[in-house]
């Protein structure tokens, strides 16, 4: 009698499974969203927001609520407008000290870190550095 002990089949071994949670360094704040779009939005200038939101089917008003209100009550507009400014986001909203709070979530990290670069420029523009100093030429007299 032959009492051969039968081999397994061989398996690839499985991934640890993230049930489904987000890179968490791919989130970025609604608040941070918000000051990239604020600026984004007052790179128009005086009298151009409104042909701009018509011609993109953005609502205006909507716009300048954006500008002004400080409450996250624009997360789905910011998401579209994110997209729109070529940064495609997921809208995530997660209960932080029993409140909800929106974040966004970003596809790719290439995608993050060209949205934090541009989000840099506007806060620490390179050009508004002052002038160096000019040091007085002399007169050959």
């Amino acid at each position: 009698m032959n009492t051969s002990i039968p081999t397994p089949p061989t398996t690839t071994p499985v991934e640890p499974v993230n049930a489904g949670f987000p890179d968490p360094a791919l989130i970025v704040s609604y608040a941070t969203v918000l000051r990239y779009i604020r600026h984004r939005l007052n790179t128009l200038l005086h009298g151009q927001l409104k042909p701009w939101a018509q011609q993109h089917k953005f609502n205006y008003a909507r716009l300048i609520e954006i500008k002004k209100l400080e409450e996250e009550t624009q997360a789905v507009l910011l998401q579209r407008l994110m997209t729109h400014f070529q940064f495609p986001t997921e809208l995530l909203r997660i209960i932080v000290h029993q409140s909800r709070r929106h974040f966004f979530l970003f596809t790719s990290p290439d995608s993050l870190t060209r949205f934090k670069a541009e989000l840099n420029l506007f806060d620490n523009p390179p050009f508004d550095a002052p002038a160096p100093p000019t040091t007085p030429t002399s007169s050959p007299n």
